[in-house]
This record gives structure tokens, C-alpha cells and sequence, in this order.
């Protein structure tokens, strides 16, 4: 029997990339030119507007709010998780007694649900919560502090919860990386008389370096995106003060039904974020 072509093989995966990758994205981008509301888009009666929806939601101040939101919530979460993941794999590096237990107990944030986290963070951040409780009984402070319901506030306590849940996966990754530098570089550097953090400068950094351009790249990515975390602690809020790109184009399609300035709020995070790859990636063939 003749053999069939090998491309015929790829042709599942190509499928599946047009269905589920490709046509989604061209989708999104036929409805951002659109003037599409709840009426509209079930009649199939939507007029073209061109590029109305992008004019307007670059004119709306919440856009810019939720662009500058998204920046904070994702450099402070990548900065943070990755720092103190970075720590957690020196430290585990080492051997002691009960090591095994305080992984498994690192790991918990990554196994939780978000829903699961979200809900109680919800409730330990509330103004009569877990944690105003606890600092007033311990006459820290006198008024409960407004960790998410002010303005000022929600976007950073958002971050800090979000540092915690992201940390199990910067650690998994760094310690894994620190794993396969060779043991025989550690023990010269011992010889040479080289302090913990000669080593840690001068051979675990530029050994991992590989390992933490990766980590940052996909920590990047998937923090930009993070919706249900946000959007079931505060739902953007207050007034619209802790939305980032995910929740503002969430509101937008189903709480305005305003579907078109929705998918322009998507394609406007897929250029970002196809922007950002394209950088990270040029960055990293010129270092080759």
C-alpha cells in the first residue's frame, strides 16, 4: 500500500489550531468593527462602524485606568513571585528535616481553585473580615482598614493575593532549573574559599538564566490575563477602580452589553500581548 503524504498527519492538529486558535481571533477582530448590543447581535442586524469601537474605548478613562491597573498588577506579581520563589528554590536546594512537608505546604496555593481562594480572600480582606479582626484585637488599629473597597487599595491588596497564589509556580520552576546546574561547580567554588553568595551571584544566576527568562515570559503572560481572581474579589470595583483589561472587557460585554467595545478591549490585549512576545523573543536571539 502506498504511504500517505506526512503533512496528512498534521492535518488533526491544524484542525484544531483553526477552530479553537485562529478563528476565535478573527472572530473577535469582525466583531470589534461593529456596532453590536444584546438586540443587534441575536437579529444578525449589526451595522459596520469601522473603527468606532476603538475610538472609543481609547477615549474612555476607564480603559486607561484598567490599562495602567494591568501593568501594576503584573509587574509587582511577577517582580514579587518570582523573587520570593527564586528564595524558596535556594532554600529548598538544601536538605533539613521536614523538607518534603514545607514543599507540599508551598504547593497549596497552586492546587487550590481559584473560586476556593478568591471567596476567601474576599471575605479575609472585607472591611469586617478575618484580618481587620485580627489586627483589631491586637489593638493594631482602631478602624478596619478598606483593603478592598477603596480606590486606592483594591488594585494592591488584588496583587498581594495574587503574589501568593503565583508563587508554587515561580519556585517549581526555579528550583527545578537550580537542580540540573552540575554539583561539581558548587564544590569548586567551596574549595576556592567562595561565600553563599559568590555562588548564588556568580554561578546559580547565570546558569539559570535561561530557566528565569522563561519563567518571566510566562508568568507575564499569564498574569496579564487573570480574570476570575479580580472579578470575584471585587468585580472591578469600587467604581470601576481595580479593573484590568479581562474584567473591563467582561463588564462591557455582559453587564452594558456593549459587545463590540468588548472584542476592540480584546484585540487591544492580544496586540499587547503579541507586542510584548515579539520583544521578549528579539531580546532573547540577539543575547544568543
Amino acid at each position: 500500500m502506498p504511504k500517505a503524504p506526512l503533512f496528512l498527519f498534521l492535518l488533526p492538529s491544524l484542525a484544531l489550531i483553526c477552530a479553537f486558535g485562529i478563528y476565535p481571533i478573527v472572530y473577535n477582530i469582525f466583531l470589534s468593527l461593529k456596532d453590536v448590543n444584546l438586540i443587534s447581535y441575536i437579529r444578525g442586524t449589526a451595522q459596520n462602524v469601522g473603527l468606532a469601537n476603538y475610538r472609543e474605548v481609547l477615549d474612555d478613562p476607564l480603559f486607561w485606568k484598567a490599562l495602567f491597573n494591568t501593568v501594576i498588577f503584573t509587574l509587582l506579581s511577577i517582580v514579587l513571585q518570582m523573587s520570593i520563589g527564586f528564595l524558596l528554590a535556594l532554600l529548598f536546594y538544601r536538605e533539613f528535616p521536614l523538607k518534603g512537608l514545607f514543599q507540599a505546604l508551598v504547593m497549596i496555593p497552586w492546587v487550590m481553585p481559584i473560586m476556593v481562594s478568591g471567596s476567601f480572600f474576599r471575605w479575609f480582606l472585607s472591611d469586617n473580615g478575618f484580618l481587620n479582626n485580627f489586627l483589631t484585637a491586637l489593638g493594631w488599629i482602631k478602624e478596619p482598614i478598606r483593603w478592598i473597597t477603596t480606590e486606592k487599595m483594591a488594585i494592591y491588596s488584588l496583587t498581594a493575593v495574587n503574589v501568593w497564589l503565583g508563587i508554587p509556580f515561580n519556585f517549581i520552576l526555579l528550583y527545578t532549573g537550580i537542580q540540573q546546574i552540575p554539583e561539581e561547580l558548587y564544590e569548586s567554588a567551596d574549595i576556592d574559599g567562595a561565600a553563599s553568595w559568590h555562588k548564588v551571584m556568580y554561578i546559580t544566576l547565570p546558569m539559570l538564566k535561561p530557566v528565569i527568562v522563561a519563567t518571566f515570559i510566562l508568568g507575564c503572560i499569564l498574569t496579564f490575563k487573570v480574570f476570575d481572581l479580580v472579578w470575584i474579589i471585587t468585580k472591578g470595583g469600587p467604581g470601576g477602580a481595580s479593573h484590568l483589561l479581562s474584567t473591563l472587557s467582561y463588564s462591557l460585554a455582559f453587564d452594558r452589553f456593549q459587545f463590540g467595545k468588548s472584542t476592540a478591549v480584546l484585540v487591544l490585549m492580544q496586540i499587547i500581548v503579541v507586542l510584548f512576545i515579539s520583544l521578549s523573543n528579539r531580546i532573547r536571539w540577539e543575547e544568543r
